[in-house]
């Protein structure tokens, strides 16, 4: 059985909202400057734009931006699902909420799927992209978490992603320094994925539903 990494574990965690709540801040990790190999491989430029698309303080092209990622959602890597939600936080709060847990899931899925462990600076970073908005909603929203990251399993299952998942690995110390010559550097083999995955799924609900249990409690 794989026995999944102490620093993964603890990033997924990192999924409960309490975490949007933190005060210090990670420092933003940053993608490997020059990626060589099949590094290089690794476009990062459509999901550039459609968050600083979707990162705008308003105007038709925003709206535009949410209706092609809610229509093409899977084709779309984690930081642009964590952007659609910051984009939906202040008029369609519900939803804002479904979609970042559901790029949480998969941001984590996509690092525990990468060999080098360092890369998942970039689950750091993308905490530090929580907007203020989408962090209320989900702690005063408490009572219908678990609901709601149910349906994002649920969907997440039915609906498998169809963006290039080696995206995390640019986050990585291995990206800025390898040569890149073995295509295999960057993921565990495939079989692998499906465990992961499930892993991914149960830990992310009971984090949820801890969250939950220890504010009701209060």
């Amino acid at each position: 059985m794989r026995r999944f990494p102490l620093l993964a574990v603890a990033c997924l965690c990192l999924a409960a909202p309490q975490a949007a709540f933190a005060q210090n801040k990670p420092p933003a990790a940053a993608l490997a400057a020059q990626p060589r190999g099949v590094y290089a491989t690794i476009d990062m430029r459509r999901t550039q734009e459609m968050v600083r698309r979707l990162s705008a303080d308003y105007g038709s092209d925003r709206r535009d931006a949410i209706r092609e990622v809610v229509n093409n959602s899977s084709a779309y890597m984690p930081p642009v699902l964590y952007a659609l939600a910051n984009a939906l936080s202040e008029d369609y709060a519900e939803e804002a909420i479904f979609w970042y847990h559901l790029g949480r899931m998969r941001a984590v899925y996509d690092a525990l799927r990468c060999r080098d462990k360092s890369a998942q600076a970039g689950l750091l970073y993308l905490r530090t992209r929580i907007g203020p908005e989408l962090a209320r909603s989900q702690f005063y929203r408490r009572e219908r978490l678990v609901g709601i990251v149910q349906k994002a399993i649920d969907w997440d299952t039915k609906n498998p992603p169809r963006y290039d998942q080696r995206w995390i690995a640019l986050y990585g110390k291995v990206a800025a320094s390898s040569a890149g010559a073995n295509p295999d550097e960057i993921t565990v083999p495939e079989s692998e994925w499906p465990a992961i995955l499930k892993h991914v799924h149960e830990s992310h609900l009971k984090s949820v539903q801890d969250f939950v249990a220890e504010k009701s409690a209060k």
